[in-house]
């Protein structure tokens, strides 16, 4: 995409968040566009902030999960995000979601990404335990749907390979650890 379109797209969102404020989804788009498709960390990084912290006051899952999501999705690039700062905002956001209800019974959706976090901040054997409070989770008092159980096992089975550097196993499907993870 060209710069004006970027710009264009930015004051589409900007105007959304006038208009619909608590719109999660306007909220998600504007921060992606500023840190990882404009890489404009000297607008997007108050954005992100301001977002984490509406996360938090919140005290919404959903809200937290973007947030972190944001923060420590795999397919990102982090190279000009100030590492400090990323960790922190990621520490917060994790200790939170934690903490959180059960309620719905979906709180466990928000762990590979908090695993992600704690991996990448040294703590493995913290992301090793809330995927395996995850797979557990799926077979809990309140079953996950097949169709659901499809779509997240695969991720969620590579991650604890390459977490753990050895081939783990969920009923019949087994996968190895990925070759080019890198080691924490």
């Amino acid at each position: 995409m060209e710069a004006e379109d970027w710009k264009t797209a930015l004051s589409a969102i900007e105007e959304g968040i006038a208009l619909i404020p608590d719109k999660l989804n306007f909220r998600v788009s504007h921060v992606n566009l500023l840190l990882h498709r404009m890489r404009d960390m000297q607008a997007g990084l108050p954005v992100m902030r301001q977002f984490v912290r509406d996360a938090i006051d919140r005290k919404s899952e959903g809200w937290m999960y973007w947030a972190l999501y944001q923060l420590f999705a795999p397919g990102f690039d982090y190279s000009g995000f100030p590492s400090a700062e990323r960790f922190a905002m990621g520490e917060e956001l994790s200790k939170h979601i934690v903490a959180l209800p059960q309620g719905g019974g979906s709180k466990f959706l928000s762990y590979p990404v908090v695993a992600q976090y704690y991996h990448e901040s040294g703590n493995k054997d913290r992301a090793i335990e809330l995927l395996e409070q995850t797979l557990k989770a799926l077979e809990g008092p309140e079953p996950v749907s097949d169709d659901l159980k499809q779509h997240l096992l695969p991720e969620l089975l590579q991650a604890l390979a390459n977490y753990k550097g050895e081939k783990v196993c969920y009923g019949a499907l087994c996968v190895a650890p990925q070759e080019d993870f890198p080691k924490r």
